[in-house]
């Protein structure tokens, strides 16, 4: 998975409020069952093998929680591209720039050369655009790092997330992006474009010490073959998640309904084109068959929320 490379410990915030209500007062048990769960940790970052790093919960996390909620750290808008994300960088306080580079990097060889390319394109214009302003007695030549570029480059697309925002396409979040994926996860994460904040929330409840997961992949029912070869030409890991473990009983079941699942859609895909399909109650059923099979596999959220 992501490699990671130092570790951290949360609190959650304590309950602030100009007037607190006589439910949360001391004395009163509900405040003693309130208090003590956010004075303890809910979650932290340690060692996860061969994974690196990975979140992993303090105490009981009940389903709905919101465990995360963060603003970008670094982000680019629709439209922009590799050079805004370097130059976006730039910008980036001392210690933001720090944990931003702590964040981990896959690059293969194809990557390399297209991240080079890119960064070396970006200095040949911002350095003739900066002698240009100054052969006009405006500001002074700045060399951009081109190995820094790439740099950037790598950690960001290695971390940023699809927001599917107006306001931002792609940012990272540096808590974050320490959480590990899973094709079964047991949270997940949804954009508030108005307050501009990540949320992470749980989707089914998460028991002490176990790892907090995200799925990085859009759920469509993949089935492990295609989920694998994503993620590693993504992220450049080997996923080995329950629904991947084909050694387990749990995940050649999960594998032979997501191949039944796919083979019924094709029919009725094949039904519609050919005009041999057209009742709502055929399209009805297979939407259910797809609620079936995330439930299943005990998928909830965003994936059937949706459909």
């Amino acid at each position: 998975m992501k490699r990671k490379t130092q570790e951290f410990q949360i609190s959650t915030p304590h309950f602030t409020s100009a007037r607190t209500p006589s439910a949360l007062r001391k004395g009163n048990p509900a405040h003693d069952i309130l208090f003590h769960w956010h004075a303890t940790p809910m979650y932290e970052i340690r060692t996860a093998g061969l994974k690196g790093l990975g979140v992993f919960a303090k105490q009981l996390i009940p389903r709905g929680t919101r465990i995360f909620s963060e603003q970008p750290l670094l982000a680019i808008r629709p439209g922009q591209g590799a050079g805004d994300i370097y130059s976006a960088s730039r910008i980036l306080t001392t210690e933001d720039k720090k944990r931003f580079l702590r964040l981990s990097t896959h690059i293969t060889k194809e990557l390399r050369v297209l991240r080079w390319s890119q960064a070396a394109w970006y200095a040949v214009k911002h350095t003739a655009s900066s002698i240009f302003s100054r052969l006009w007695g405006k500001g002074v030549i700045s060399w951009p790092n081109v190995k820094e570029h790439v740099t950037v480059l790598s950690i960001f697309r290695n971390n940023a997330f699809n927001l599917g925002s107006s306001k931002f396409q792609q940012a990272v979040f540096p808590k974050i992006s320490r959480i590990n994926h899973s094709c079964v996860p047991n949270a997940q994460g949804n954009f508030h474009e108005e307050l501009e904040r990540f949320n992470i929330h749980a989707t089914r409840d998460v028991k002490p010490d176990e790892e907090l997961t995200l799925n990085y992949l859009h759920e469509h029912g993949a089935v492990r073959e295609s989920r694998q070869l994503r993620l590693f030409d993504g992220y450049g890991f080997t996923c080995e998640c329950p629904a991947c473990d084909l050694t387990s009983s749990p995940a050649r079941d999960g594998e032979k309904r997501r191949v039944k699942m796919h083979q019924e859609l094709a029919k009725y895909v094949e039904g519609t084109a050919n005009g041999a399909v057209q009742s709502v109650g055929a399209e009805l059923e297979a939407v259910w068959r797809f609620i079936r099979l995330l439930e299943g596999e005990g998928i909830a959220g965003r994936e059937l929320s949706t459909l």
